[in-house]
């Protein structure tokens, strides 16, 4: 496995992290039985690095990678676990009272705490993240990110910040979304702020999955990939010309654009597979065709970084029960 840092001045993590969207989500409706197996499999195959959400099933995500941690005596030292605090809490103390609920569920201070997505318009961008700075301050983490900013609001949120600094930007990036490389990846770039990517494989579309969730079956992106057969080509020649799978070379792409995927499974037989990805080397032909079948998805989903823009429109708590009445995302 190799390391990176996360951004100038964050934490040293696997270049291959792992998801855990899948696991007790409501959405994709994981066997949380399964996540001692799964975090016992990435730890063998080197991977350091864990993603949750306190909305993850309103918590159960979180709990259901606390309680593998501690099944397997795993060391705060061990590994890097990062979660996030929804957009709905849009005062500094309610960032900090979701920081003290997602350690209890984890068990566990995490080594990095997000704000999962902006807050709504009439907020001032300021208050959630000095929210996110007081939770350093108080030792309820070590380091503080942001996910689904545009490339525009990450320099502001950036500016916001007094004794703490971003350090990453976790955002949806793929070969089938591009589109943060219209922004995000510049405005990170420039601050020195790391690019987290999640749903690196088009929930599934990427590693040539079948549409068997509702959630695979309602997404653009997958349905778009699915049906790419100049994209789905590219990723089969390049994986039978290394032995490896499409999986594999869509998650080396990205990980040669300097961004940290976070691919998620509920099978604990598929981690070794995602965690190989880190350690494959694609020539610079192979590099340039992906670009080229990929290029326009670049700009097909619009000029700038979008997603979960919508929820700055809806009320706080419309948002928060929203999520409560789905069970959580």
């Amino acid at each position: 496995m190799i390391y990176v840092r996360l951004g100038k001045g964050g934490p040293k993590v696997s270049a291959i992290g792992l998801g855990f969207w899948e696991i007790g989500s409501t959405s994709w409706k994981g066997s949380e039985r399964v996540s001692v197996n799964i975090v016992r499999a990435a730890v063998n195959n080197g991977i350091s690095f864990f993603d949750t959400a306190e909305v993850y099933g309103m918590g159960r995500s979180e709990g259901s990678l606390g309680d593998a941690v501690k099944v397997l005596g795993l060391r705060p030292d061990d590994i890097v676990v990062a979660t996030k605090v929804a957009g709905f809490r849009p005062l500094r103390w309610l960032v900090v009272k979701a920081a003290e609920a997602s350690a209890r569920r984890l068990g566990l201070r995490p080594s990095l705490l997000q704000l999962h997505w902006p807050p709504p318009v009439w907020v001032p961008l300021c208050e959630p993240l000095r929210g996110l700075e007081d939770a350093v301050k108080k030792g309820l983490t070590e380091f503080i990110g942001v996910s689904n900013f545009p490339g525009r609001m990450l320099e502001e949120a950036a500016s916001c910040l007094r004794s703490a600094e971003i350090v990453s930007d976790q955002v949806e990036y793929s070969l089938a979304f591009r589109t943060p490389e219209l922004d995000v990846s510049r405005a990170a770039e420039r601050l020195g702020i790391g690019i987290i990517a999640y749903s690196p494989l088009a929930k599934g579309a990427l590693a040539g999955a079948a549409a068997t969730r509702r959630v695979q079956r309602m997404d653009p992106r997958f349905r778009a990939a699915s049906q790419d057969l100049e994209l789905q080509g590219a990723l089969a020649k390049v994986a039978a010309s290394h032995g490896v799978t499409k999986a594999q070379v869509a998650l080396s792409w990205i990980v040669s654009r300097g961004a940290v995927p976070i691919p998620g499974t509920t099978k604990p037989e598929r981690v070794a597979e995602l965690a190989g990805s880190a350690e494959l080397r694609l020539a610079d032909y192979e590099l340039s065709l992906l670009d080229r079948v990929s290029s326009k998805y670049v700009s097909m989903w619009g000029r700038s970084y979008s997603n979960l823009r919508a929820l700055r429109f809806i009320p706080c708590g419309l948002q928060y029960l929203g999520v409560k009445v789905m069970g959580g995302a």
